[in-house]
């Protein structure tokens, strides 16, 4: 179902009764079981009117959206109050709509400061924080389009107090990320303009100031951020070469005569669209390249172009030869052992794209567009890769998957899968989550899909929760070889009922996978859990999805017992303390 209705185009019907429509009936052809989201609107401003926007790209993305706005200006009784809207139905996403007209009586008075208001906000923000709301996203304030002190005088004005109180806004979010992100009204309102963002007329008359065009925009911001955090962010960029990376055939022009430089168009463009590549590589983003063409001139272009910003160095795979892509594109994913949902493919090719499409309607197509002016901001138009987190693994994951391939030349030098892990003298450290690791589980819940076996998404408030309840424990699987670390690439979540044990989520990253890992990871953490809760029983549930099949009968390998089974979701119980299974001897627990 996710298929047909993602089908639906990004931009939005030319009129509101067409949009309308056009969400009725994705809204029809959705299954009854598709999972909703609930956002709540905490504001003093009127913006009901972002509610047909907002259905409409949720409902693109297989998703039902919910929402519950606040009393307009009654910002505090809304967090506190018990018979809140807010509070009785607490939000998946908690949305900031704040309007600094309505937050400070002063604003815009000669003489004005953000003093005030950045004291209202900051009392306004701790109340966030101590919420229950999993994910509270904070609106910045629009600076004004024109100085009142006019355009030719470089005093100090109210803009520049607004953007000072920006900063602030910005400061929160970074100290408390990823539980709160930013929701930047200011550059969505002077992206798209004044005259097509604000509604001057309806704001007098009923405190609604934004037009359809911010309106859409804002939506398409919240929508992002609920696909990050149920981890459809992507995680591998595949690129065509010959006009797609530079403009030209290599094989033809050589080197010389590509168009690739930093400063005449049209390479200007290619140059400039190279540096999102390498911006959204230092994220963690898989960068590969999969063109028809002679191998060593692609190389050729990366090793020795003045004016290549992409190096071999930072691929982490590549397909150029002259086979069909979506064999290629199935080669690679294989390779990195990632799903094709994982992938965006760019290229300049409308036949070789709609095949792609045709093939593997898993992968995510972008075409260089005809306007090569656009084209530096193809990758950053629709949020493909959008997280709310960063973590250290992320800026290592290009070397890691390097080091990877290694690993997978020294499989082809043994016999048998038992002998090569048996060479590679796996070493594992398994600990209660630290601080320092919080992140990364919060990272791993949100994006992790092949191995895990419940998929439950969850934010830092979620994962600081687990941490200091004492019936709950989150374990953290760090592992290495003698080719290198992996990193932190297991999380394992139980909580105590008496003396049952109940396993909430076991995931493990996909590069750590095919080396039994899991199975020492999840016996030595029940061993811990049997020695400090004196656990007799277990429970654990697999939930079906579309993406975590390999997974389903991992605990019956464990001894675990079928209870229950129904709609996707099968329930476990271990009677005994621990299972009558030894963990793989060729992996070794690092033990205080």
């Amino acid at each position: 179902m996710f298929a047909a209705v993602s089908s639906f185009p990004a931009d939005i019907p030319p009129t509101l009764s067409d949009l309308i429509s056009a969400s009725d009936t994705m809204y029809a052809a959705m299954s009854s079981t598709a999972p909703a989201y609930r956002f709540g609107f905490l504001r003093n401003v009127t913006l009901e009117g972002i509610e047909p926007y907002l259905r409409y790209h949720m409902l693109r993305m297989g998703l039902r959206p919910e929402l519950i706005f606040g009393g307009y200006g009654s910002i505090r009784q809304d967090l506190i109050l018990p018979d809140s809207p807010l509070v009785k139905h607490c939000p998946d996403l908690l949305v900031t709509a704040f309007m600094l007209e309505e937050l400070d009586p002063h604003y815009g008075l000669p003489g004005w400061n953000a003093s005030h208001s950045r004291e209202e906000l900051s009392a306004i923000f701790d109340a966030l924080a101590a919420s229950d709301a999993p994910t509270i996203s904070l609106n910045t304030f629009i600076v004004p389009f024109r100085s009142e002190t006019g355009t030719l005088i470089a005093a100090p004005d109210v803009a520049s107090e607004v953007i000072r109180l920006n900063d602030f806004v910005r400061a929160f979010v970074r100290e408390h990320s990823p539980r709160f992100c930013i929701m930047d009204w200011d550059r969505l309102a002077h992206r798209i303009g004044e005259a097509e963002a604000m509604d001057y007329r309806y704001w007098y008359i009923s405190k609604a100031p934004f037009k359809r065009s911010f309106l859409d925009a804002l939506a398409r911001e919240l929508t992002k951020v609920v696909l990050a955090l149920k981890g459809h962010s992507k995680k591998c960029l595949v690129l065509d070469c010959d006009n797609t990376l530079w403009g030209g055939v290599v094989g033809e022009d050589g080197i010389e005569g590509i168009h690739l430089d930093g400063h005449d168009y049209p390479g200007r463009a290619y140059y400039d669209f190279q540096k999102t590549v390498l911006q959204l590589a230092e994220r963690g983003v898989l960068i590969t390249l999969c063109s028809k063409n002679n191998e060593q001139d692609v190389l050729d272009v990366l090793d020795k172009h003045p004016w290549s910003l992409l190096k071999r160095n930072h691929l982490s795979g590549f397909r150029i030869n002259w086979d069909d892509k979506a064999a290629n594109l199935i080669e690679l994913a294989k390779e990195l052992n990632l799903g094709l949902d994982a992938f965006v493919f760019v290229d300049d090719n409308r036949r070789e794209l709609e095949l792609i499409r045709q093939v593997l309607p898993q992968v995510t197509t972008l075409q260089v567009p005809d306007k090569l002016y656009e084209y530096p901001a193809l990758l950053q138009r629709d949020g493909l890769f959008d997280t709310l987190i960063t973590s250290q693994e992320d800026k290592l994951r290009t070397s890691l998957y390097q080091t990877e391939a290694q690993r997978k030349a020294e499989r082809n030098q043994h016999p048998d899968l038992e002998s090569y892990l048996l060479s590679l003298q796996l070493v594992v450290n398994i600990q209660v989550a630290t601080d320092r690791e919080a992140m990364r589980v919060v990272q791993l819940t949100q994006k992790t899909n092949q191995f895990n076996l419940t998929t439950r998404r969850y934010s830092d408030h979620d994962i600081a929760r687990f941490r200091s309840s004492k019936d709950a424990c989150v374990y953290t699987l760090s592992a290495s070889d003698r080719f290198g670390s992996l990193g932190l690439v297991g999380v394992f979540i139980v909580q105590r009922r008496q003396e049952t044990a109940v396993v909430d989520s076991l995931l493990m990253s996909c590069r750590a996978l095919g080396r039994r890992l899991e199975v020492a990871f999840v016996l030595e953490c029940m061993r811990r859990i049997v020695a400090d809760w004196g656990i007799l029983t277990w429970e654990a549930e697999y939930l079906s999805t579309a993406k975590n099949s390999q997974v389903a009968d991992f605990w019956s390998t464990l001894g675990f017992a079928l209870l229950e089974q129904a709609e996707g979701r099968r329930l476990y119980r271990l009677q005994a303390a621990m299972p009558e299974i030894d963990p793989p001897s060729f992996i070794h627990i690092e033990r205080e």
